[in-house]
């Protein structure tokens, strides 16, 4: 009897282990992530090392910076906001790769907080707050 538990507590042990292929869900909101948190990383940085987001010469800062400014914050100071953000969605894509029980109200608080981040962000966190609500009804949570 006693053998009989320890070979099924062994079996659950080995079928957690297994690395399961991740949902098409899951996958789109991994690779947002860090698709937007990569970017926001990198503008930040390039702020950092040359004084300019990418753009800013050209044709000038995106939406967002309109509505920093009617905030009172100089575009210039959301540096290290947005290198911040940057590195919360690129966790925020790891653990939902990883499976994490709160991985759906992770990315729909960093959606919500990234909204104001006109057009790339906005459109991103929409993404993101969709396809977790969607997931986390089909999961009954």
């Amino acid at each position: 009897m006693e053998r009989r538990r320890e070979s099924l507590a062994n079996k659950r042990h080995e079928e957690r282990r297994v690395m399961r292929k991740p949902s098409l869900t899951t996958s789109t909101l991994t690779i947002l992530s860090l698709i937007l948190g990569t970017w926001l990383v990198f503008d930040a940085t390039r702020k950092l090392l040359t004084g300019y987001y990418t753009g800013e010469q050209t044709i000038g800062l995106g939406p967002w910076a309109t509505i920093v400014y009617a905030l009172g914050v100089r575009p210039a100071d959301m540096v290290f906001p947005f290198l911040f953000l940057g590195m919360i969605w690129i966790v925020n894509g790891v653990i939902i790769l990883l499976g994490a029980d709160t991985r759906y109200e992770r990315a729909i608080a960093i959606s919500i907080v990234t909204l104001f981040y006109a057009l790339p962000g906005t459109i991103v966190s929409i993404i993101t707050i969709l396809l977790s609500l969607r997931k986390r009804r089909l999961a009954g949570l």
